[in-house]
């Protein structure tokens, strides 16, 4: 599932390298960041849960250290060698701008800066995701104790849950204006949590045992009409299209991707949910972290810099560029730091 997220993406940032050609490849693939979001939810509460229920307790600073281990190397890589190579291609922004910067994507308050319109290299402009990922980690496992510290049952657990996503829904659809203003709604926190809750939500079911097999069987039809909403809204929408605000479109990518995970979770003997374990998806899978990473500074890079090639060859050098950088970053440093 992260191979097709990471795909999603991939293709959707590819304009980059296609503008003047034609229109984005895939103009609503900015929807794997939310399938992204789904898993994360699911992955981490699971973690955090099954712990609990072992120990009694939460270890935050192992899972603190955990999850550094897991991001923050290949994150330091990734910021420092972009802003060199802006540097030696005179494009850094001037010196206080560059401190910002770098202070923000390194203390995961990009998609603050951004939203607030602070100056930011678009070459670092995607880390406004795992800057939302990193405060959802700071938070949730507090979330989790007071739940358990507070003795609160299961039901009024997932049913605040409930009305949180809920409530973040009509937040961000009250806060529409206008196409103009869309991108905030689109990288706070507070209007984007709610995808991630969906995963915690799914996670929390799972590990309570309130869904098993069967519910996952129940699932397959839901899973498929939520693969043809993810691919329907990756060929369909823009990131300012007033659907997705407004009229509750995030919601339903929300619903799409928990669908989904569930599915695969719960029946991953369905032959559709087989597909997931594709080998190549897979490999893709496993390297997404690195690929999120480079690929969007290397599309720019050659973009501005390589404005004349034809866009076929733009387009082949940056994949190429772009998977040897992966590579190397997952296997140097992403792998090393997180054995």
């Amino acid at each position: 599932m992260r191979g097709l997220a990471v795909v999603l993406v991939v293709a959707y940032h590819a304009g980059y390298l296609t503008a003047g050609w034609g229109p984005r490849l895939l103009p609503g693939g900015f929807v794997g960041v939310d399938l992204f979001f789904v898993l994360s939810g699911f992955l981490i509460t699971r973690i955090l849960l099954g712990e609990q229920e072992r120990t009694g307790r939460i270890d935050l600073g192992r899972f603190g250290s955990r999850r550094l281990r897991r991001l923050y190397p290949a994150l330091l890589a990734a910021t420092f060698v972009t802003l060199a190579v802006l540097g030696a291609f005179g494009d850094l922004p001037p010196a206080p701008d560059v401190a910002s910067i770098t202070a923000g994507t390194l203390l995961y308050g990009s998609n603050w800066q951004q939203a607030w319109g602070w100056a930011y290299v678009p070459e670092l402009s995607h880390t406004w995701s795992l800057a939302i990922e990193a405060q959802f980690y700071l938070v949730w496992p507090f979330v989790l104790l007071a739940f358990h510290r507070l003795g609160l049952p299961r039901v009024v657990q997932a049913l605040t849950l409930v009305a949180v996503m809920a409530a973040v829904s009509w937040h961000r659809a009250g806060l529409w204006t206008d196409q103009a203003h869309y991108l905030p709604l689109y990288l706070r926190t507070d209007t984007r949590i709610d995808v991630i809750l969906a995963g915690c939500l799914l996670g929390c079911a799972v590990a309570w045992g309130w869904v098993g097999p069967a519910f996952g069987r129940a699932l397959r039809v839901p899973s498929l009409v939520g693969l043809v909403v993810l691919g329907g809204a990756a060929l369909l929408t823009e990131t300012g299209d007033v659907h997705l605000y407004r009229d509750h479109g995030l919601v339903a990518v929300l619903l799409a991707g928990t669908a989904i995970v569930g599915s695969v979770v719960l029946d991953p003997d369905w032959p559709v949910n087989r597909v997931f374990g594709w080998r190549p998806l897979a490999l893709l899978g496993d390297r997404s972290y690195s690929l999120y990473l480079w690929h969007v500074p290397v599309f720019l890079t050659i973009a501005r810099h390589a404005g004349s090639w034809p866009v076929a060859a733009k387009l082949g050098v940056g994949l190429v560029v772009a998977f040897a950088i992966t590579e190397v970053s997952y296997r140097a440093v992403e792998s090393r730091f997180r054995a």
